[in-house]
This record gives C-alpha cells, sequence and structure tokens, in this order.
C-alpha cells in the first residue's frame, strides 16, 4: 500500500498569518489553487485558508485587509508522510476535506488532493473487466 509521502505534492504554495487575506487570495488565483496552507517561519502547519472561506469575506475591502490568522481554519486534519494511503482517503471521506497536509516532525513537507488519493488508488487495481 503507498503511503502520503508516495502520492503528495512537494511543492507546496503557503502563506504566513501574519499576511493580508488580499495577499491570500491573490496568491490562491495566480497560482490555480483552492486552498492555502499556513505556516509559521519554522514551517510548522499552524493553518489553512481556502478559497470557500475567502469567497464569504472577498466582497469586504475592509476584511480583505485584515491577517489570514483572523480567517484561518486551525484545526487541521493532517497525516504523517508515513500515513497509509487508506488513512488518507479516510480524512477526504469522513471530515469531506479537499486536502490533507503531510507532515514529517510537526513541519509540512507536502499535500495530497482527494484526486492524487483516487489516481493512485485507481492505478493500483488490476483491469476488473475485459472487453
Amino acid at each position: 500500500m503507498f503511503t502520503a509521502r508516495a502520492i503528495m505534492t512537494n511543492h507546496v504554495v503557503t502563506i504566513t498569518p501574519d499576511r493580508s487575506i488580499q495577499a491570500a487570495i491573490e496568491i490562491l488565483l495566480s497560482q490555480r489553487i483552492s486552498g492555502l496552507p499556513v505556516t509559521n517561519s519554522d514551517g510548522q502547519l499552524v493553518g489553512i485558508v481556502t478559497e470557500f472561506a475567502l469567497l464569504a469575506i472577498a466582497y469586504d475591502e475592509k476584511a480583505r485587509q485584515e491577517c489570514i490568522s483572523k480567517h484561518m481554519t486551525t484545526e487541521v486534519f493532517s497525516v504523517e508522510a508515513n500515513a497509509p494511503i487508506n488513512k488518507v482517503a479516510d480524512l477526504c471521506l469522513v471530515h469531506r476535506v479537499r486536502r490533507v497536509p503531510v507532515l514529517e516532525g510537526g513541519r509540512l513537507i507536502g499535500m495530497i488532493s482527494r484526486r492524487d488519493v483516487l489516481k493512485a488508488l485507481y492505478e493500483a487495481q488490476a483491469p476488473i473487466c475485459t472487453a
């Protein structure tokens, strides 16, 4: 069975909690991503901000100048790098999350999307039907 490390995306775009909502929106749009992990100066995961959360406040010019720390989700479901892929799939299904941060020693080292899990599971299966 695959581990989180085997299927994670290594290059993760992050933001620090002191940056503005405006900066987060610009990063999400320019990078074409739907979620942005929030890390401290040591690379520790401290939260996540999603396009859904940003959409709820994007129309408010005052809120767009506020810090990410005020609007990020701090209760983030994550896995260690050696976690089996089924644990990642369970988190996606049970908690309806779109992405799961991968940690090693508390530091963010990768991200796994639902699509990454589906692709890995699909490619691991032998064809069932031959037609």
